[in-house]
C-alpha cells in the first residue's frame, strides 16, 4: 500500500512537471509571436513611410512599365504639406526614352514651376506623340528635383485622396493642360468632393537636350553635296535654327514647315541665324526637296534617326514604325542650346507651323508679325494663274 501510494505520488509530480513545461512552451509561444509581430509592424511602418521622407530626385530612378496604370504607380502614402519636395539640383540619373517615372507636389504646382504644350487633340487622344510635353521647367524647382525635363511627356495625373485619375487619352484631348494641372492641384474640392490640395504626376522621358545643355555634334549627308557637321553648320553664324520633322512618306510629314523656313531666311539672317533641316529621308528625295522648293538651306538625312536619338526627336509609331517628331532647336554659336521647341506637334497644320516659325524668329529678337506676314503664300492674280496654267511662268511651291 505504501509503495501504491509512492507511485502515485511520483505519477503526480511527473503530470504536474509536464504540465507546467507545457504551459511555459505555451508562453514561450505567445511571447515569440507577440516579438514577431512587434518586428513586422515596425517593418512596415517603416516601408510604409520611407517614400514620402526619400530624397524626391532618386524617384526618377523608378523605371516603371509603358503599360502601368498610374493607380498602380503611387510610391506609398501621399506626401503632405508639411513635407514638400525640397527644390535643388537634381541628381544625374540615366532613363531611356519611353522610361516613366512619377513626381509629386503636395502643395500644389508653382506656378512658375514649369509649363506644359500641347493637348487639344482632335483625333481623339489616340496617339502617344499627341501627349502633352514639358516646354520649361524652372532650374532647381520641384519638378526639377524630382528629374522632370523639358520634352517630356506628361501621361497621367492623380488627386490622390479623392482617387481622381486623368488617363494619357485625357490629358491628350484636355485644352490648356498647363492651366488645367496647375487649377487641379490647387484646388480643394474636385467633382464635387473635398480634397487635399496637391497632384500627383506621371512623365514619360524623352532624352531631349535641355537648353544650356551643349547640343551634341554630327555628321549628316546634306543636300547639297558631301556632309556637314554641326561645327561646320554654326561656323560664321551667331545662331543655327535646326529643325526636325517627319518624313514626308507618312502622315504629318507635309513639306509646308520646310516652305516657311525657307521664306523666313530674311528675317532670320538679319538675327544672324542660318538654318538646317533634319529628316529621316534617303538623300535622293531630300535632294528632290531642295531642288522643287529652291531651298537656300541645307536638308540633312538621317536615315537610321541617330541624329534624332541624340536630340530626343526620335519617336516609335504603332502604324508606321521608327519616325522623327517635330521639334525644333536654336543652338549658339558657343556650341550650347539656347531655346528647345518640343510641343510643335507631329500633326501641325499650317497654321500652327506659321506660328512656329514666327516664334522662333520672335525668340531671337526679330518682328514675329512681320514673319510671318513673310512666311504666308503670296496671293496670284488671274494672269499669274493663266501664266501658269499655259507654262509662261513655273509655279512657286
Amino acid at each position: 500500500m505504501a509503495n501504491m501510494c509512492a507511485a502515485m505520488a511520483h505519477g503526480s509530480r511527473i503530470a504536474a512537471k509536464s504540465s507546467h513545461r507545457r504551459v511555459r512552451q505555451s508562453k514561450d509561444t505567445v511571447l515569440l509571436a507577440a516579438l514577431a509581430l512587434a518586428v513586422l509592424a515596425v517593418l512596415g511602418s517603416s516601408a510604409a513611410f520611407s517614400t514620402p521622407r526619400a530624397d524626391r530626385s532618386e524617384l526618377r530612378r523608378l523605371l516603371l512599365p509603358a503599360s502601368t496604370g498610374l493607380a498602380n504607380m503611387m510610391l506609398g502614402p501621399p506626401a503632405t504639406a508639411e513635407e514638400p519636395p525640397k527644390a535643388k539640383e537634381s541628381k544625374e540619373v540615366t532613363l531611356k526614352i519611353g522610361d516613366s517615372f512619377v513626381a509629386r507636389f503636395p502643395s500644389g504646382i508653382p506656378s512658375d514651376d514649369f509649363y506644359i504644350g500641347g493637348g487639344g487633340d482632335m483625333m481623339g487622344g489616340t496617339q502617344s506623340l499627341n501627349s502633352p510635353k514639358v516646354t520649361y521647367i524652372k532650374p532647381g524647382g520641384i519638378a526639377y528635383g524630382q528629374g522632370v525635363r523639358v520634352g517630356d511627356e506628361v501621361t497621367g495625373a492623380q488627386k490622390a485622396d479623392v482617387n481622381v485619375l486623368f488617363s494619357e487619352g485625357q490629358l491628350r484631348r484636355m485644352e490648356n493642360v498647363d492651366k488645367v494641372l496647375k487649377k487641379i492641384s490647387a484646388s480643394s474640392e474636385i467633382k464635387g468632393a473635398e480634397a487635399s490640395p496637391g497632384l500627383i504626376i506621371e512623365f514619360r522621358a524623352r532624352g531631349t537636350v535641355q537648353p544650356g545643355e551643349p547640343a551634341p555634334d554630327f555628321k549628316l549627308p546634306a543636300s547639297t553635296g558631301g556632309e556637314l557637321s554641326l561645327k561646320e553648320l554654326i561656323e560664321g553664324n551667331e545662331y543655327l535654327v535646326m529643325f526636325f520633322r517627319p518624313s514626308s512618306r507618312f502622315r504629318g510629314g507635309g513639306l509646308d514647315e520646310v516652305k516657311y523656313f525657307n521664306r523666313a531666311q530674311k528675317a532670320l539672317a538679319e538675327r544672324g541665324a542660318t538654318v538646317v533641316g533634319i529628316q529621316r529621308e534617303p538623300l535622293k528625295a531630300l535632294q528632290t526637296q531642295s531642288k522643287g522648293l529652291d531651298l537656300n538651306f541645307p536638308l540633312l538625312c538621317d536615315v537610321k534617326g541617330e541624329v534624332a536619338k541624340l536630340y530626343g526627336a526620335y519617336i516609335e509609331l504603332e502604324e508606321q514604325g521608327p519616325n522623327t517628331d517635330r521639334k525644333t532647336f536654336i543652338i549658339g554659336k558657343d556650341g550650347f542650346v539656347k531655346t528647345a521647341f518640343v510641343a510643335v506637334g507631329y500633326d501641325a497644320d499650317k497654321f500652327a507651323l506659321q506660328n512656329h516659325v514666327a516664334d522662333v524668329v520672335r525668340v531671337l529678337g526679330g518682328d514675329p508679325k512681320k514673319a510671318k506676314e513673310d512666311i504666308q503664300p503670296k496671293s496670284k492674280t488671274v494672269g499669274d494663274m493663266l501664266d501658269i496654267a499655259f507654262g509662261v511662268k513655273k509655279p512657286k511651291l
